[in-house]
């Protein structure tokens, strides 16, 4: 129940200064972006030998080309066209934006073209000499609306739909970063499976070279039938390993070939192009935590979140005070059709209104209570937010530097192991070994080769995940690439 007031025809001075003397008093809290306690520097960054460098805008925007992988970049740039994930998150921004149109129309007047004619018959009945005469009514020109936003509601409203439209903007900026990531990580993944088969049949032609070998010197007596055997067996353990990773090659080819919206097997002569594992030498990866934070779209469109629940806040207290309305007609107003258009039809009008809730049974007030709940979640959900992402690069940074140690230690490794292998083979050929030692170094070389390119796609893994935690994609515009990239030329 709200009680109205109404008046008619006032002067055109006193609206206006009515509506300059009741200019925008918005009620609620107003907003001041959270300010989070942050450490100055990375747990992991502490070690000398880690030689990082400070990491730049630039350098992160566009992280993937420090690989220096041509197929690489090519998937980057359909995913940026095709990427259906990155449509959908696309046309929410244009959605939010049009809501945002939508808020702001509402501080305007409404101005509305109206046409009446109408002809009302037997009007007045009591009897009259010649009976009753027709009424005729002619109407033409524009009635103006305006709700004046004296508390702030309509403000408030647009506030929170433009803080909505940026969350939205970062949301989408997210799905980039987070799209390059499992792209880049998808082909890491590819390659490092192209690399351990190419391993695996390699090694696979050597035991074949040896059960031929063996095979020669049983028919010469030189070897008993359970070396051949298990020469037999050792080559078809390895023989074993091609097709399943040929069928997790097709499966790998696949999920990229969805990320970058193609069809199956669009994308397979490109990527069967010879190539390693990509790796980069880039050190630029040393930023400070409040540099992280800004450079996150999460962390940025959490804030934003806020910033527009903190808005609806207000919005929902201003729903305690009154509303006040102006209304407005200018025209033409005349019982004749004819005389309609002349000078002397000319009418205007104007009102204004003002509605203030008196019993309203609690609506009002649980309008507020869902706007404070809603904006205490925003700001639990961002602290959570700034919580997750500091772990995330901690974890990230760790596990990159110690992989490369790793994979350091295994390049020896395998190194040492592959002079082991050709002595022993050597010796064998010259039947100063025996073939269980030249099975047991097969093995050991096959197993740590495998180890060292695993190793080395984790390391780059890890990176990428790094590149990930510190925003890196996030700071392009919210507006797609134009031209749809495709996989040749």
């Amino acid at each position: 129940m709200a009680a109205k007031l109404s008046f008619s025809r006032p002067a055109p001075g006193a609206i206006l200064a009515l509506c300059a003397l009741l200019s925008g008093c918005a009620v609620g809290p107003d907003y001041h972006p959270p300010q989070p306690i942050l450490p100055t520097h990375w747990q992991a960054a502490r070690d000398p030998a880690a030689a990082l460098e400070p990491a730049t805008d630039a350098g992160l925007q566009t992280w993937w080309r420090s690989f220096h992988d041509p197929v690489l970049d090519r998937l980057m740039a359909a995913a940026r066209v095709g990427n259906l994930d990155l449509k959908i998150a696309l046309a929410r921004v244009g959605q939010a934006r049009a809501e945002r149109h939508a808020s702001r129309a509402g501080l305007f007047p409404q101005v509305s073209a109206n046409a009446v004619g109408a002809r009302l018959d037997n009007v007045f009945p009591v009897s009259q000499p010649g009976g009753s005469k027709p009424l005729d009514f002619f109407l033409a020109g524009f009635d103006a609306v305006w709700e004046i936003d004296v508390f702030g509601r309509l403000g408030r409203k647009l506030e929170a739909a433009t803080a909505e439209a940026e969350a939205t903007a970062e949301e989408y900026r997210q799905t980039w970063v987070i799209l390059c990531a499992e792209l880049a990580r998808e082909y890491t993944g590819y390659r490092n499976l192209r690399r351990q088969l190419d391993i695996v049949q390699a090694h696979l032609a050597t035991q074949r070279h040896t059960l031929e070998l063996t095979g020669q010197l049983y028919r010469e007596g030189l070897a008993t039938g359970d070396v051949v055997a298990r020469a037999e067996a050792q080559a078809g353990d390895t023989a074993a390993r091609v097709p399943a990773l040929e069928a997790q090659l097709t499966e790998a080819q696949h999920r990229l070939e969805i990320l970058v919206g193609g069809k199956p097997g669009a994308w397979a002569s490109r990527l069967a192009e010879p190539g390693g594992v990509p790796d980069s030498d880039a050190r630029a990866l040393l930023t400070t935590p409040a540099e992280t934070l800004r450079r996150r779209p999460d962390v940025r469109g959490a804030e934003r979140a806020l910033a527009a629940a903190t808005a609806l806040q207000g919005a929902a207290f201003a729903e305690l005070f009154p509303k006040i309305s102006v209304a407005a007609f200018a025209g033409l107003h005349n019982s004749d059709l004819e005389s309609l258009f002349r000078s002397s039809a000319f009418a205007w009008a104007g009102g204004g209104s003002l509605a203030q809730p008196i019993f309203n049974f609690g609506r009002i007030r649980a309008g507020i209570d869902l706007a404070d709940a809603r904006q205490q979640a925003a700001y639990f959900n961002y602290e959570r937010t700034v919580l997750l992402a500091l772990h995330e690069t901690e974890t990230a940074l760790t596990q990159f530097l110690k992989e490369e140690r790793r994979r350091e230690q295994l390049a020896v490794s395998v190194g040492q192991l592959q002079e082991a292998l050709r002595q022993v083979e050597a010796r064998y050929r010259a039947g100063l070994a025996t073939y269980l030692e030249v099975l047991d170094a097969q093995r050991a070389s096959l197993s740590e080769e495998s180890a060292l390119a695993d190793s080395q796609a984790r390391t780059t893994t890890y990176l990428i995940a790094l590149y990930k935690a510190l925003g890196g994609a996030g700071q392009g515009e919210a507006e797609p690439a134009e031209e749809p990239v495709r996989p040749w030329g």
